[in-house]
Parts: structure tokens; C-alpha cells; sequence
């Protein structure tokens, strides 16, 4: 996941424009290119900051941008967001770069696919999709013995990831895993 010292924010979703899920953001005229420009944008859900791949971005007045996200194709997901804070990457936007290597700054959903679960000690299973429809996130977990479960993608289960080892440790509630 990523640290919340990592993002800026630069927009507030307003509303629903249409019914396929577009949604006005209103920006300040100095963030307007960098939300334009942006591949991602993460949305503050039930304590997590989610990220949004954005399908497309046209403007509608000076201060108004109109973005279709992924995963957003209805009025009423898109409505759900009205009132929050749209946040960018730091590491993505032109002229902050502090010197690290902008891919270690950031962590996304699809890049947790096919890392393995560690709870307890021991290999659960490996995650082989998400589900970020709601607004609490699921990891879709095969679990080792053949069978699928689902686990809140949620910073308090969330130990530690290794992106070397491919691994991340969790402290799951008792009987999350239960058959």
C-alpha cells in the first residue's frame, strides 16, 4: 500500500455528471495538469487510500475536470465519491522529485496479484485478483488447498509486504480462513 506522506492532494470530487460514472472534480488552476496528466488517483475509502485508474479526463470549464475511473461506470459509484479529496502520487507529479526512484514510491492493487499470503507463519495462499466494486476493498486469495477466500485489502491485517520475496504478512481474524 502506499504511505499517506507519499500523496498530495489536488482536487475535491464534486458530482456525478451522467449516468456511466463520470464525476466533476473541481481543481485549482495550478493542480489542473497534473490531475490532468495523471494515470492514477487515490481516493481516501474506510481508512485506506485507494487508487483509481483514470480512462479518461476532458475539461468542462476552468476549474472543472470530468474523469471516468475504472471501475466507476454508474451514477451512483460515482456518487459515493462525491465530497472527498482526489490525491496524486508525489513521486508522479513534474518537479517533485526528491531522487528516489519514482516506482519505489508507489504500490497498487494489480501489483499484489500473484504474491503470496503469510499468516501465522505459514504460506495461506496466493492472491490471484482484487474486487475494489465497494468501498472496502477484497483480495481474492486461492487458497493452498485449491479453494478461494476473500481478505480486506486493510492496512490493520497488513504487516509487511516484500516485493523481493513476493510475500505479504498478515494477522488475519480468527476464522477469516476457516472452511
Amino acid at each position: 500500500m502506499i504511505a499517506a506522506d507519499a500523496l498530495l492532494a489536488a482536487a475535491t470530487f464534486a458530482k456525478p455528471h451522467g449516468v456511466k460514472g463520470e464525476i466533476s472534480v473541481a481543481v485549482a488552476p495550478d493542480d489542473m495538469d497534473f490531475v490532468e496528466d495523471a494515470t492514477f488517483v487515490f481516493v481516501g475509502l474506510d481508512g485506506l487510500m485507494v487508487p483509481f485508474a483514470v480512462q479518461a479526463v476532458r475539461p468542462k470549464g476552468a476549474e472543472t475536470l470530468l474523469l471516468t475511473l475504472k471501475g466507476i461506470d454508474s451514477d451512483s459509484k460515482a456518487a459515493r465519491l462525491t465530497g472527498k479529496t482526489l490525491w496524486l502520487e508525489r513521486a508522479t507529479l513534474a518537479g517533485d522529485d526528491d531522487g528516489d526512484d519514482a516506482d519505489s514510491e508507489g504500490f497498487y492493487l494489480d501489483d499484489l496479484i500473484g504474491f503470496t499470503v503469510i499468516a501465522g507463519g505459514a504460506p495461506v495462499g496466493e492472491i490471484t485478483d482484487y474486487d475494489d466494486s465497494t468501498d472496502n476493498v477484497l483480495l481474492i486469495l486461492r487458497r493452498t488447498d485449491g479453494s478461494e477466500a476473500l481478505i480486506p485489502a486493510s492496512d490493520d491485517f497488513i504487516d509487511s509486504v516484500d516485493t523481493q520475496e513476493r510475500t505479504i504478512a498478515m494477522t488475519l481474524p480468527e476464522g477469516l480462513l476457516a472452511l
